[in-house]
C-alpha cells in the first residue's frame, strides 16, 4: 500500500499546473506592456468556462489605463504584467458564448493580471477579439498557430453604437468606429 502511495504522489504532479497564462518571459512581457500600449481594449474572458457559477458567466469589457511587469507570483523564473483597468462592461455569458448584444452597465476600477489565454484582445489579421497569444509571442506551450488552445472561437467586440445606454466610454467608441465602421 505504501509503494502505491508514493508511486501515486510522484505522478500527480506531472499532470498538476496552473491554468492560466502569465508566466512571461521579460521580452515576452514588454511586447505585451508595448501592445497594450497602443490596443489598449480587452475582453476578460474565459472561452473554456461554460457552466454555471464558473469562472466566465460573465466577461468584461475593459480599458487598461496602465502596466506594469511584476515577477509571476508562482514561479520566479518568469513575469507577469500587471495591469489597471477600467471596467467598461460586463457581457454575460452562455453555452453559446458571449452574448455582445446585451451588455450590463459598470464602471469599476481594478486590478488584472494578464494572462495570455483569458485576456482577449483586437486582432487587425482576424478583425475580432483573440487571446493575447495569437498577437504577441508566447510560446511557453508552444505554437501559437489556430488550432491550439481555443475551446470557442473567436468573438466580436460590443458594438458601442447599437448599446448607447451601456457602453458610454468616449475613447472605446472612437476606437470602435475605427476598428470596425469603416
Amino acid at each position: 500500500m505504501k509503494k502505491v502511495l508514493i508511486i501515486l504522489l510522484l505522478i500527480f504532479p506531472l499532470y498538476a499546473r496552473a491554468d492560466y497564462w502569465d508566466h512571461l518571459t521579460r521580452e515576452e512581457a514588454e511586447e505585451v506592456q508595448a501592445f497594450l500600449s497602443n490596443c489598449p481594449f480587452i475582453l476578460d474572458y474565459c472561452d473554456c468556462c461554460d457552466f454555471e457559477g464558473e469562472y466566465a458567466t460573465k466577461a468584461y469589457l475593459m480599458k487598461v489605463t496602465s502596466t506594469e511587469i511584476v515577477t509571476c507570483h508562482w514561479d520566479d523564473a518568469y513575469y507577469s504584467v500587471k495591469a489597471k483597468v477600467d471596467i467598461i462592461a460586463e457581457l454575460p455569458y452562455s453555452e453559446n458564448g458571449l452574448n455582445i448584444t446585451k451588455p450590463l452597465k459598470n464602471s469599476n476600477k481594478d486590478d488584472l493580471i494578464i494572462t495570455m489565454n483569458y485576456t482577449w484582445s483586437y486582432s487587425e489579421k482576424k478583425a475580432k477579439a483573440v487571446p493575447l497569444f495569437f498577437i504577441v509571442s508566447y510560446d511557453y506551450y508552444g505554437a501559437n498557430d489556430e488550432d491550439s488552445g481555443l475551446c470557442r472561437n473567436f468573438t466580436d467586440f460590443p458594438n458601442p453604437f447599437k448599446t448607447n445606454d451601456v457602453i458610454t466610454d468616449k475613447e472605446y467608441r472612437k476606437w470602435y468606429k475605427k476598428n470596425f465602421m469603416i
